[in-house]
């Protein structure tokens, strides 16, 4: 079953801050999946990790460029501090000096390359989780629009439902001016029109509060309301996929696992900078000063020239300070493949899960289809038999009631239909990302020019 919808969704435009920008008079779901790649708040978080994740390389790679720093400093004694036992006095009450120093490591035991290779595939698995939180967001998004369909779904067979028992209690009105029906067909239309007003006003607030869901998944705020158009079809194509297939899209393309994998490359490179504490670290430096003269009062006399020399330190023993750093570093590593292997095996069942929801849900979808087709028939057959005095007017309201049910069930087959497909397309990481999503540290497009 096709359903257009022309109905109008309340959608939140907000009038000024960071949604001062203009909004599409229409949404469907492209347009809701584009709105959230701009302002959901999960996206913009992750992509926040990654840039933090890119000063943590910045920093690492320090290490390898020289450090140049300026000194300078003024020093003013009492007198009374350079007075030796003769009685005389030595040294300048007043000094100063300034100086430029330039350090640059030569051997670090590997810490610094460590720490690069590190930070690095850190910022690996910053960007793969910046993938996964999209992926996710998105499927967020889909689901909640999916839902706004469905509400409005309800909301239309609720109101075929109302509509179908206020003309069966027209048909008894007349018939009871006619002389041909009796004052209780009369009444019972009336009452069961009665109970068929509550589904119908829990169906548009269900389908409010769907709206309202779609907004904050979105990203955009639920203060200021402004009614826009909702345009999309409640439908389901079935679509063959094999398990192995799935299988190994999923192991091959889900971030989460690229994420993890970058988490253990990150906890080896760990194990080699915990290592470099017992190794010997050397540094070049060389420098210029400039500073007053020791031999004279006068404040404006100066001496100058330049340094240059090797630094170089090791740790003979530490207390076992290293060793127990590497001891938690191969603990971290350990962990991290643990993680993964886990990972895959939940995936693996998340995948399983998803399949055999999809099966489910397309068989559910064929099975209701059939069944509006049936409560459809039944309800023409079962008005023509009491036209023609050979059913009762139960009859009709049964049948009527039938077929509101089986509307609603063909509706919410379509609906978990829908989200079968989607999950299983994100369990197996078929989608990957929208054309167009800017991915962290990179350049926004291009503006087109007209």
């Amino acid at each position: 079953m096709k359903v257009q919808v022309t109905t109008c969704l309340a959608l939140l435009v907000a009038a000024s801050g960071a949604f001062a920008a203009e909004r599409p008079a229409t949404v469907d779901l492209d347009q809701a999946i584009a709105l959230a790649l701009e302002n959901n708040y999960t996206i913009r978080q992750a992509r926040a990790q990654y840039e933090e994740a890119t000063g943590v390389v910045m920093s690492a790679k320090a290490g390898q460029l020289p450090t140049v720093s300026i000194d300078a400093g003024y020093t003013q004694v009492d007198e009374g501090l350079l007075k030796t036992p003769a009685g005389t006095t030595a040294g300048e009450p007043e000094s100063w000096s300034t100086g430029v120093t330039a350090t640059q490591a030569l051997y670090t035991g590997g810490a610094v390359s460590s720490s690069i290779k590190s930070s690095k595939a850190a910022q690996d698995a910053a960007m793969a989780a910046f993938e996964a939180a999209v992926q996710q967001a998105l499927f967020d998004v889909r689901t909640r629009y999916y839902a706004v369909l469905l509400a409005r779904e309800q909301v239309g067979v609720q109101e075929q439902s109302v509509k179908l028992l206020e003309e069966e209690l027209a048909n008894a009105r007349s018939r009871v001016k006619a002389g041909s029906g009796s004052p209780f067909e009369q009444l019972r239309a009336e009452v069961a029109l009665a109970n068929g007003q509550p589904p119908l006003i829990r169906a548009r607030n269900d389908y409010r509060l769907a709206a309202v869901e779609l907004l904050r998944v979105v990203g955009l705020p639920a203060g200021d309301w402004t009614v826009e158009s909702l345009v999309g079809e409640l439908t389901f194509e079935n679509r063959e996929y094999t398990l192995e297939s799935l299988l190994g899209s999923a192991l091959a393309n889900r971030p989460e696992i690229r994420q993890l994998e970058h988490q253990v490359a990150a906890a080896e490179s760990g194990v080699d900078t915990a290592a470099s504490g017992s190794k010997p670290t050397v540094a070049l430096f060389g420098g210029y000063q400039v500073k007053k003269s020791a031999y004279t009062s006068d404040i404006g006399t100066t001496v100058d020239g330049w340094n240059v020399g090797v630094q170089g330190s090791w740790a003979i023993f530490d207390g076992r300070e290293t060793r127990g750093r590497v001891r938690q570093a191969k603990s971290r590593l350990e962990q991290a493949r643990l993680y993964l292997d886990e990972a895959k095996i939940a995936i693996e069942a998340e995948v399983r899960q998803a399949y055999s929801s999809y099966l489910e849900a397309a068989e559910l979808v064929r099975a209701s289809q059939k069944v509006v087709e049936q409560a459809e028939e039944s309800l023409r057959l079962a008005r023509s038999r009491y036209a023609a005095g050979a059913g009762t007017q139960l009859d009709v309201l049964q049948t009527q009631v039938a077929l509101t049910e089986a509307r609603l069930n063909e509706a919410q087959a379509l609906y978990e239909a829908n989200l079968a497909t989607a999950g299983l397309l994100r369990v197996a990481a078929l989608a990957g990302l929208p054309a167009g999503v800017q991915r962290p540290g990179e350049a926004p497009p291009a503006a087109e020019t007209p």
